[in-house]
């Protein structure tokens, strides 16, 4: 007694199964089917039966997400067998991995280039995120954004008293009549700050390269925004 097994469109084997009965036609053979003399013993763990050149043949069944080795970009792969080269189904850690001899490797030029747009990126957040300035006798608080900032500037070099936006201490933000010393003085205050923000960001670059120089990928791992503000 034969049993027949249907071909998936990736060529996997679906079965046993069981074909209807056409009346007055009897079973009838669906194209994507194939008659065997026995029942196929159960594949091994991460391998499937596919239908090749007409016979069964077990495979490696190494479908579902993979990611390019380059890249490290995730896709899906839906056929039966080997990967391809360049792919695999380790993720990328992380961009400053490289895949190397079958695995993910940090490196260190690429961890060190990563570290310092890291700090370059959080440092520009911080500079751009607000600051405070008692120009007007009590801390208030300044938009920093990159038009906030030519904004300050133009009104500094109008050498003019001027209605300027800022917070109180309770958040409430109003336009409020600033003298030309005094928003002189919010712009020093400007200074002070975003130069102390850069100056942070330099020492966690200057421990990035100590890190390379070293070729301590640990080292340039631990390095963190978060080290300048403790």
């Amino acid at each position: 007694m034969t049993v027949i097994y249907l071909i998936h469109k990736s060529g996997v084997l679906d079965g046993p199964v069981e074909l209807p009965v056409v009346p007055g036609l009897g079973v009838q053979m669906p194209f994507n089917a194939m008659e065997l003399p026995n029942i196929l013993p159960p594949a091994g763990v991460g391998r499937t039966w596919c239908a090749v050149d007409g016979g069964p043949v077990e495979l490696p069944d190494l479908r579902g997400e993979v990611y390019d080795t380059i890249t490290g970009a995730a896709s899906q792969f839906d056929q039966v067998g080997e990967l391809p080269a360049g792919l695999t189904h380790i993720p990328r850690p992380s961009p400053a991995h490289r895949w190397e001899a079958g695995a993910w490797v940090q490196d260190a030029s690429t961890l060190h280039a990563a570290k310092t747009a890291e700090i370059n990126g959080q440092c520009e957040g911080a500079i751009t995120a607000g600051f405070w300035s008692s120009a007007l006798g009590a801390p208030h608080f300044y938009s920093s954004q990159l038009d906030d900032q030519l904004n300050l500037t133009g009104v500094i070099l109008g050498g003019l008293d001027s209605l300027y936006a800022c917070r109180d201490e309770q958040g409430q933000k109003a336009f409020r009549p600033h003298t030309f010393i005094q928003v002189r003085r919010v712009g020093d205050d400007f200074t002070v700050f975003k130069l102390q923000l850069l100056q942070r960001a330099n020492m966690l670059k200057q421990r990035l390269d100590l890190a390379l120089a070293a070729g301590d990928c640990d080292a340039l791992a631990s390095v963190t925004w978060a080290d300048s503000l403790q």
